[in-house]
């Protein structure tokens, strides 16, 4: 654990990709004390006909010549619960930050949640996370 979804429209290049997988697992390594090998990251690209904002398709909204509402990213980080507030904070700032840094995107479109999943909720290895002592 922690385990990302990142859900992102299509249209970035693989370089810029890789870098965002790569930066996403620094800041959450820097910002929680998650080891970097626990740290799952699953990017899920949706064409524009998958995604509406405020109702509105952006697909449908770029092929009628309207202006295309801003659609994402967005990120859902599931954690073992009993992270701080501030540490939570932190973390949101990091990845809202690393997702403008390489994909160019301004903070106000970008979506960050995080889940606490309590540690009988959580399974590895067969087992629950209590389980195995976390």
């Amino acid at each position: 654990m922690p385990n990302l979804n990142v859900y992102l429209l299509e249209g970035h290049s693989d370089a810029q990709k890789e870098l965002l997988l790569a930066r996403m697992t620094d800041a959450v390594v820097d910002c929680i004390a998650a080891p970097k090998a626990s740290v799952r990251i699953f990017l899920i690209e949706l064409p524009r006909t998958h995604v509406s904002v405020g109702g509105v398709c952006l697909a449908a909204a770029a092929r009628a010549g309207e202006p295309v509402p801003a659609g994402g990213p967005t990120v859902h980080v599931f954690l073992i619960a009993g992270r701080s507030e501030a540490a939570k904070d932190v973390l949101i700032g990091r990845l809202t930050g690393v997702i403008g840094e390489v994909l160019d995107i301004p903070p106000a479109p970008v979506r960050i949640m995080i889940f606490d999943v309590a540690n009988t909720d959580f399974g590895m290895e067969g087992k629950t996370a209590r389980a195995m002592g976390r």
